[in-house]
């Protein structure tokens, strides 16, 4: 999960100049009972919001892409609570943030306004407008997702920065058993609170 934080008063001027980004992950296989609580949201990087819009994701995904390829491997051996002496192993398994940072993580095109927006399809801004059933759009997969990053350097020369909505690829892909184009979590209330949804009311 990201979220971006605020180190000074945002009442002041400049108020946004100074803000951190904040990584912070939950054990996903742990009862959700568990999970609600505060003291199961572990921290995990914090980073300069500038730096992100410079460098982008890869410098900052770097150590954990590395740390995470180890835990699902080798593991971690210790003595845990209910568990005992025990090795356990970890994975990603899931990434939930905003659409727009969600987009900007997963190397996808960060305006909403125009067509291939989605991470999970190959949307339209015309069919948004009239079809409303996830059969009636392009899922985006693995293969497709593949010949999208090959077919970037083609769309470049062409004067474009993406193809068909990719921009780059993302770190995150190394991680067995994880791609982009499989992370099924959007933020649905952003979608319908940021109009991309839009509402009719008949009277």
């Amino acid at each position: 999960m990201m979220d971006n934080m605020g180190v000074i008063n945002p009442l002041r001027s400049h108020g946004s100049v100074h803000n951190v980004v904040v990584l912070y992950y939950t054990i996903k296989n742990l009862p959700p009972k568990f999970n609600l609580c505060f003291a199961n949201v572990h921290l995990l990087i914090l980073c300069y919001s500038h730096d992100l819009s410079v460098h982008c994701f890869e410098p900052v995904l770097n150590a954990f892409v590395s740390e995470i390829k180890e835990l699902s491997t080798t593991g971690l051996t210790g003595e845990f609570p209910i568990l005992g002496n025990t090795t356990v192993y970890a994975s990603l398994c899931q990434v939930t943030c905003d659409n727009l940072a969600l987009n900007k993580m997963f190397g996808f095109v960060e305006s909403f306004s125009g067509s291939y927006f989605c991470t999970v399809c190959y949307a339209m801004s015309e069919q948004i407008q009239v079809w409303y059933r996830e059969e009636q759009f392009q899922w985006r997969t693995v293969d497709l997702y593949n010949k999208d990053i090959a077919g970037l350097q083609a769309a470049k020369q062409q004067g474009r920065n993406h193809c068909r909505g990719v921009k780059s690829t993302c770190k995150l892909n190394e991680i067995d058993g994880f791609h982009v184009v499989n992370n099924l979590t959007l933020d649905v209330m952003r979608i319908v609170l940021d109009d991309l949804i839009s509402i009719v009311w008949f009277v």
